[in-house]
């Protein structure tokens, strides 16, 4: 997934961040699960974070957000 040179892509106008990771899954042509398993995520976790239903503030749910590029990472 892109990233923008300073963290995170800057958000269109209108679009919240998880609106954009969708439209990159799609563009890319790359399958969310798929990403998901690749990368050691449970894929209902990443489903839950592009929904918007998870806080991202710690754990796993945290690295899901960092890996789709919705949050900077901690370091």
């Amino acid at each position: 997934m892109a990233r923008g040179p300073n963290g995170p892509e800057p958000a269109a106008p209108g679009l919240s961040a998880e609106q954009l990771a969708w439209r990159r899954f799609r563009a890319e042509g790359v399958n969310v699960r798929a990403w998901a398993i690749e990368r050691g995520f449970h894929p209902g976790l990443v489903y839950s974070v592009l929904r918007g239903e998870r806080k991202c503030v710690r754990g796993q749910s945290h690295q899901v957000a960092v890996a789709l590029g919705l949050k900077p990472s901690a370091s």
